[in-house]
């Protein structure tokens, strides 16, 4: 499946709307431009925040592109979501440990009402102020649609992650550069944000939620556990 992939080091914070992007969604206090570069095939998101308050939201967008003049959908999914790994392990992104300093590109959980969860960018955006967002892979376009979701903060947690090592290879074939990633699984600690939608889940992932109550016990067994490695290299 196609995939499309930020930059994001690019990603920055602006005060205005540029004069050529087009209004995609809105509501009472968030609204999503665009631009669209044909010959990048280079999409900016301009997420807007109209009100007097710092807003958290994630990104939730689709497209559909004419290749080789039949109809690609791209599926609405999370802006992060499908190449999460690849900016967390390549130093791009960081999960959010911290409410009071969230970077600007930063990744976060995400779970709804039933306890499913995936992995996001959260943005942060300042009050009365937009955030930029380029992003790739949006060749020969012909339709977008997308909205902002806003986010609430539920607990900050130590996670356990498996993922799909496809994404590694996707990413790669993409972007056609080799990357880093992170083993798999991996264990991040984290703040879990409530979303009310999750859209298409484009990396499977499994995601093991450890209560701080059970921290120690897992320490101590992976200690027993390196404790007997330890012994049996002895021995052999």
């Amino acid at each position: 499946m196609r995939k499309i992939y930020a930059n994001v080091k690019e990603i920055h914070v602006d005060t205005s709307i540029p004069q050529n992007a087009q209004k995609l969604w809105e509501n009472e206090n968030l609204a999503l431009y665009y631009t669209y570069d044909s010959s990048q095939g280079q999409v900016n998101w301009i997420m807007q925040n109209k009100t007097t308050d710092t807003k958290l939201v994630s990104l939730l967008r689709g497209a559909e592109l004419n290749l080789n003049n039949q109809i690609y959908v791209i599926p609405d999914y999370i802006f992060g979501n499908a190449f999460a790994e690849v900016y967390f392990a390549n130093g791009l992104s960081t999960f959010i440990t911290d409410l009071q300093n969230i970077p600007l590109y930063s990744l976060a959980i995400l779970t709804n009402e039933n306890d499913q969860k995936t992995i996001g960018f959260v943005f942060q955006i300042p009050p009365n102020s937009v955030i930029i967002a380029p992003e790739y892979g949006f060749t020969n376009l012909k339709s977008l649609d997308g909205q902002l979701l806003e986010v609430e903060a539920v607990n900050y947690n130590l996670f356990a992650i498996v993922y799909d090592f496809l994404e590694i290879i996707e990413y790669e074939q993409e972007a056609g550069i080799q990357v880093n990633y992170p083993p798999d699984p991996y264990a991040i600690q984290s703040y879990k944000f409530l979303i009310n939608n999750l859209g298409n889940i484009m990396t499977q992932r499994l995601i093991l939620e450890i209560p701080q109550s059970d921290i120690n016990s897992v320490t101590s067994l992976v200690s027993d556990i390196q404790k007997v490695i330890d012994k049996l290299k002895k021995i052999f």
